[in-house]
Protein backbone atom coordinates (compact mmCIF):
# COMPACT_ATOMS: atom_id res chain seq x y z
CA UNK A 1 0.00 0.00 0.00
CA UNK A 2 1.18 3.67 -0.92
CA UNK A 3 0.48 6.77 1.83
CA UNK A 4 -2.75 7.28 -0.06
CA UNK A 5 -4.10 3.75 0.33
CA UNK A 6 -3.03 3.09 3.90
CA UNK A 7 -4.50 4.13 6.86
CA UNK A 8 -1.56 4.57 8.92
CA UNK A 9 -0.14 7.78 7.82
CA UNK A 10 3.95 8.23 8.17
CA UNK A 11 5.30 10.99 10.62
CA UNK A 12 4.45 12.97 13.83
CA UNK A 13 1.61 11.51 15.84
CA UNK A 14 1.19 12.63 19.22
CA UNK A 15 -1.35 9.82 20.12
CA UNK A 16 0.89 6.91 21.74
CA UNK A 17 -1.12 4.39 21.05
CA UNK A 18 -1.10 5.18 16.65
CA UNK A 19 2.37 5.23 17.08
CA UNK A 20 2.71 1.68 18.62
CA UNK A 21 0.36 0.11 16.28
CA UNK A 22 1.54 1.95 13.18
CA UNK A 23 6.08 1.37 14.28
CA UNK A 24 5.95 -1.64 16.71
CA UNK A 25 6.31 -5.00 15.46
CA UNK A 26 4.70 -6.37 18.53
CA UNK A 27 1.68 -4.62 16.98
CA UNK A 28 1.61 -5.82 13.64
CA UNK A 29 -1.38 -8.02 14.03
CA UNK A 30 -3.52 -5.12 15.32
CA UNK A 31 -2.12 -2.67 12.54
CA UNK A 32 -2.93 -5.42 10.14
CA UNK A 33 -6.54 -5.77 11.18
CA UNK A 34 -6.89 -1.88 11.42
CA UNK A 35 -5.51 -1.68 7.92
CA UNK A 36 -8.29 -3.83 6.86
CA UNK A 37 -11.06 -2.28 7.76
CA UNK A 38 -10.15 0.85 5.60
CA UNK A 39 -10.52 0.23 2.27
CA UNK A 40 -14.21 -0.17 2.96
CA UNK A 41 -14.92 2.74 4.80
CA UNK A 42 -12.30 4.99 3.44
CA UNK A 43 -15.07 6.02 0.75
CA UNK A 44 -17.32 7.71 3.98
CA UNK A 45 -14.74 8.99 6.01
CA UNK A 46 -14.41 13.10 6.11
CA UNK A 47 -10.78 14.70 4.39
CA UNK A 48 -9.30 14.81 7.98
CA UNK A 49 -10.27 11.45 9.45
CA UNK A 50 -6.53 9.70 8.73
CA UNK A 51 -4.75 12.87 10.05
CA UNK A 52 -6.84 13.30 12.90
CA UNK A 53 -6.41 9.94 13.87
CA UNK A 54 -2.69 10.30 14.39
CA UNK A 55 -4.17 12.05 17.20
CA UNK A 56 -6.98 10.62 18.14
CA UNK A 57 -6.45 7.18 17.37
CA UNK A 58 -9.40 5.36 19.37
CA UNK A 59 -11.58 7.97 18.72
CA UNK A 60 -11.10 7.51 14.95
CA UNK A 61 -10.42 3.69 15.13
CA UNK A 62 -14.52 3.23 16.57
CA UNK A 63 -16.10 5.58 14.04
CA UNK A 64 -14.61 2.88 11.25
CA UNK A 65 -15.23 -0.12 13.09
CA UNK A 66 -18.16 1.03 13.84
CA UNK A 67 -19.55 1.88 10.41
CA UNK A 68 -17.66 -1.74 8.69
CA UNK A 69 -19.73 -3.69 11.49
CA UNK A 70 -22.98 -1.71 10.18
CA UNK A 71 -22.33 -2.86 6.34
CA UNK A 72 -21.31 -5.93 6.84
CA UNK A 73 -24.62 -6.24 8.32
CA UNK A 74 -26.14 -5.31 5.73
CA UNK A 75 -27.11 -1.52 6.99
CA UNK A 76 -26.53 0.68 3.83
CA UNK A 77 -25.11 3.97 5.72
CA UNK A 78 -25.05 7.43 4.68
CA UNK A 79 -22.87 10.20 5.09
CA UNK A 80 -23.98 14.44 4.84
CA UNK A 81 -21.51 17.20 5.52
CA UNK A 82 -18.43 16.87 7.69
CA UNK A 83 -20.78 18.35 10.91
CA UNK A 84 -22.99 16.57 12.94
CA UNK A 85 -22.97 13.02 13.68
CA UNK A 86 -21.13 10.78 11.45
CA UNK A 87 -23.68 9.06 9.19
CA UNK A 88 -27.28 7.85 9.20
CA UNK A 89 -29.11 4.98 8.24
CA UNK A 90 -32.91 4.55 7.07
CA UNK A 91 -35.51 2.62 8.86
CA UNK A 92 -39.05 3.02 7.79
CA UNK A 93 -38.80 5.81 5.54
CA UNK A 94 -37.12 7.54 8.50
CA UNK A 95 -33.35 8.69 9.25
CA UNK A 96 -31.56 7.47 12.48
CA UNK A 97 -28.43 9.34 12.70
CA UNK A 98 -25.55 7.38 14.48
CA UNK A 99 -23.25 9.64 17.00
CA UNK A 100 -19.60 7.39 17.68
CA UNK A 101 -17.57 8.35 20.55
CA UNK A 102 -15.15 7.26 22.43
CA UNK A 103 -14.37 8.81 25.76
CA UNK A 104 -11.37 9.08 28.14
CA UNK A 105 -11.35 8.96 31.48
CA UNK A 106 -12.23 12.14 32.15
CA UNK A 107 -10.49 14.81 34.05
CA UNK A 108 -10.68 16.42 37.87
CA UNK A 109 -11.65 14.71 41.15
CA UNK A 110 -14.22 12.40 39.00
CA UNK A 111 -11.63 11.00 36.89
CA UNK A 112 -11.44 7.17 36.47
CA UNK A 113 -8.19 5.78 37.99
CA UNK A 114 -5.79 3.51 35.94
CA UNK A 115 -5.44 0.34 37.15
CA UNK A 116 -2.68 -0.79 39.62
CA UNK A 117 -1.20 -3.52 38.83
CA UNK A 118 -0.45 -5.76 41.69
CA UNK A 119 -2.72 -3.80 44.43
CA UNK A 120 -5.77 -4.56 45.60
CA UNK A 121 -8.23 -2.11 44.29
CA UNK A 122 -12.04 -1.45 44.29
CA UNK A 123 -13.68 -0.86 40.82
CA UNK A 124 -15.20 2.88 41.24
CA UNK A 125 -18.31 2.32 39.73
CA UNK A 126 -20.09 5.58 39.98
CA UNK A 127 -17.39 6.96 38.13
CA UNK A 128 -17.58 5.32 35.32
CA UNK A 129 -21.30 5.87 35.32
CA UNK A 130 -20.68 9.70 35.40
CA UNK A 131 -18.55 8.81 31.99
CA UNK A 132 -21.58 7.84 30.32
CA UNK A 133 -23.68 10.25 31.69
CA UNK A 134 -21.18 13.20 30.76
CA UNK A 135 -20.82 11.77 27.40
CA UNK A 136 -25.20 11.35 26.73
CA UNK A 137 -25.38 15.48 27.96
CA UNK A 138 -22.31 16.43 25.57
CA UNK A 139 -24.48 14.54 22.90
CA UNK A 140 -27.51 16.45 23.60
CA UNK A 141 -26.27 19.92 23.57
CA UNK A 142 -24.76 18.52 20.06
CA UNK A 143 -27.68 17.26 18.64
CA UNK A 144 -29.44 20.57 19.67
CA UNK A 145 -26.63 22.56 17.69
CA UNK A 146 -26.77 20.17 14.90
CA UNK A 147 -30.68 20.99 14.37
CA UNK A 148 -30.18 24.74 14.71
CA UNK A 149 -27.73 24.55 12.05
CA UNK A 150 -30.63 22.87 9.99
CA UNK A 151 -28.02 19.24 9.68
CA UNK A 152 -30.55 17.16 11.92
CA UNK A 153 -34.32 17.81 11.29
CA UNK A 154 -36.19 18.40 14.59
CA UNK A 155 -37.92 15.03 14.69
CA UNK A 156 -34.75 12.92 14.20
CA UNK A 157 -33.24 10.77 16.27
CA UNK A 158 -29.87 9.51 16.90
CA UNK A 159 -28.56 5.96 18.20
CA UNK A 160 -25.64 6.87 20.34
CA UNK A 161 -22.23 4.20 19.86
CA UNK A 162 -20.38 4.76 22.90
CA UNK A 163 -16.90 2.99 22.97
CA UNK A 164 -15.82 2.54 26.78
CA UNK A 165 -12.29 0.97 25.66
CA UNK A 166 -10.57 4.37 27.28
CA UNK A 167 -12.26 4.00 30.72
CA UNK A 168 -10.62 1.82 32.99
CA UNK A 169 -12.30 -1.04 33.91
CA UNK A 170 -15.42 -0.05 31.59
CA UNK A 171 -14.78 -2.19 28.90
CA UNK A 172 -15.61 -5.11 31.56
CA UNK A 173 -18.70 -4.25 33.18
CA UNK A 174 -20.25 -5.87 35.77
CA UNK A 175 -23.46 -7.78 36.47
CA UNK A 176 -25.76 -5.53 34.99
CA UNK A 177 -24.39 -3.14 32.05
CA UNK A 178 -22.45 0.15 32.90
CA UNK A 179 -24.63 1.80 30.51
CA UNK A 180 -27.99 0.73 32.07
CA UNK A 181 -26.74 1.42 35.49
CA UNK A 182 -25.85 5.27 34.13
CA UNK A 183 -29.03 5.85 31.82
CA UNK A 184 -31.87 3.98 34.24
CA UNK A 185 -31.85 4.00 38.31
CA UNK A 186 -30.44 1.10 38.91
CA UNK A 187 -28.06 0.74 42.15
CA UNK A 188 -26.12 -2.00 43.88
CA UNK A 189 -27.49 -5.52 43.38
CA UNK A 190 -28.69 -6.76 46.68
CA UNK A 191 -29.34 -10.21 48.00
CA UNK A 192 -32.09 -10.90 51.28
CA UNK A 193 -31.21 -14.12 53.15
CA UNK A 194 -33.33 -15.68 55.89
CA UNK A 195 -31.30 -15.29 58.69
CA UNK A 196 -32.47 -18.83 60.34
CA UNK A 197 -32.28 -21.16 56.82
CA UNK A 198 -29.81 -19.13 54.76
CA UNK A 199 -31.71 -19.21 52.02
CA UNK A 200 -31.52 -16.11 49.27
CA UNK A 201 -34.79 -14.87 49.25
CA UNK A 202 -34.57 -12.48 47.00
CA UNK A 203 -32.48 -10.24 44.90
CA UNK A 204 -32.75 -6.89 43.10
CA UNK A 205 -31.62 -3.43 42.58
CA UNK A 206 -31.46 -0.96 44.80
CA UNK A 207 -33.43 1.86 43.58
CA UNK A 208 -30.84 4.91 42.37
CA UNK A 209 -31.79 8.01 40.83
CA UNK A 210 -28.99 10.12 40.92
CA UNK A 211 -25.11 9.60 41.61
CA UNK A 212 -22.84 12.06 43.62
CA UNK A 213 -20.05 14.01 41.95
CA UNK A 214 -16.76 14.96 44.52
CA UNK A 215 -18.05 18.24 44.67
CA UNK A 216 -21.55 17.01 46.17
CA UNK A 217 -23.59 18.07 42.92
CA UNK A 218 -25.87 15.13 41.96
CA UNK A 219 -26.23 13.81 38.14
CA UNK A 220 -29.28 12.34 37.47
CA UNK A 221 -29.30 8.20 36.31
CA UNK A 222 -32.72 8.59 34.85
CA UNK A 223 -31.79 10.04 31.03
CA UNK A 224 -33.65 7.12 29.44
CA UNK A 225 -37.00 7.86 31.79
CA UNK A 226 -36.84 11.49 31.08
CA UNK A 227 -38.79 13.41 27.57
CA UNK A 228 -35.75 15.72 27.24
CA UNK A 229 -33.69 12.56 26.14
CA UNK A 230 -36.71 10.82 23.74
CA UNK A 231 -34.56 12.23 20.43
CA UNK A 232 -32.04 9.28 21.29
CA UNK A 233 -33.51 6.08 20.25
CA UNK A 234 -30.71 3.86 21.89
CA UNK A 235 -27.28 3.32 23.43
CA UNK A 236 -25.02 0.83 21.04
CA UNK A 237 -21.93 -0.09 23.87
CA UNK A 238 -18.51 -1.86 22.76
CA UNK A 239 -15.02 -1.93 24.40
CA UNK A 240 -13.08 -2.78 20.88
CA UNK A 241 -10.03 -1.47 19.66
CA UNK A 242 -7.47 -2.21 17.14
CA UNK A 243 -5.89 -4.89 19.78
CA UNK A 244 -8.88 -6.09 21.28
CA UNK A 245 -11.86 -7.23 19.21
CA UNK A 246 -14.07 -10.25 18.72
CA UNK A 247 -13.41 -12.41 15.89
CA UNK A 248 -16.70 -11.45 14.45
CA UNK A 249 -17.24 -7.35 14.03
CA UNK A 250 -19.79 -6.11 16.56
CA UNK A 251 -19.53 -9.43 18.36
CA UNK A 252 -19.60 -7.57 21.52
CA UNK A 253 -22.23 -5.23 20.82
CA UNK A 254 -24.85 -4.26 23.40
CA UNK A 255 -27.80 -2.01 22.44
CA UNK A 256 -29.60 -0.46 25.17
CA UNK A 257 -33.10 1.01 23.41
CA UNK A 258 -34.96 4.07 25.37
CA UNK A 259 -37.88 3.07 26.37
CA UNK A 260 -38.92 7.11 26.23
CA UNK A 261 -37.51 7.17 22.27
CA UNK A 262 -40.49 9.08 20.40
CA UNK A 263 -40.46 5.87 17.87
CA UNK A 264 -38.58 3.10 18.89
CA UNK A 265 -36.06 1.53 16.93
CA UNK A 266 -37.27 -1.60 15.51
CA UNK A 267 -35.64 -4.46 17.27
CA UNK A 268 -34.94 -6.80 13.57
CA UNK A 269 -32.37 -4.32 12.46
CA UNK A 270 -30.21 -5.41 15.29
CA UNK A 271 -31.14 -8.99 16.21
CA UNK A 272 -27.49 -10.12 15.95
CA UNK A 273 -26.54 -8.45 18.71
CA UNK A 274 -27.65 -8.45 21.94
CA UNK A 275 -30.34 -5.95 22.93
CA UNK A 276 -31.46 -5.01 26.19
CA UNK A 277 -34.79 -2.68 26.98
CA UNK A 278 -36.65 -1.64 30.15
CA UNK A 279 -39.84 -2.75 31.03
CA UNK A 280 -41.55 -2.63 34.33
CA UNK A 281 -38.89 -1.59 36.34
CA UNK A 282 -36.74 -4.42 34.88
CA UNK A 283 -34.01 -5.04 32.08
CA UNK A 284 -34.96 -7.68 29.78
CA UNK A 285 -32.77 -8.95 27.21
CA UNK A 286 -34.46 -8.99 23.73
CA UNK A 287 -34.75 -12.71 22.93
CA UNK A 288 -32.18 -13.10 19.48
CA UNK A 289 -34.95 -14.50 17.19
CA UNK A 290 -36.87 -11.14 17.52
Amino acid sequence: MNSTEAFFLPGDASDPGYRNVRDLPHWREAKEFTESLWPAYRHMADPHFQTDARNHFLQRFWEMYLACTFMERGIELHRVGNEGPEFFFCTESRRIWVEAVAPGPGTGPDQVPETEYGKAYTVPTEKILLRFTSVLRDKLLKRHSAVAKGILLPDEQVLLAINSRGIPHAPYGAEMPYIAKALLPFGALSIDINPKTREVTDTYYQFRPELQKQNLSSVATTAFLEAEYAAFVGVLHSGVDSANHPAMLGGDFLLLHNPSALSPLPRNIFSWCRQHEYLNDQLNEVPSEV
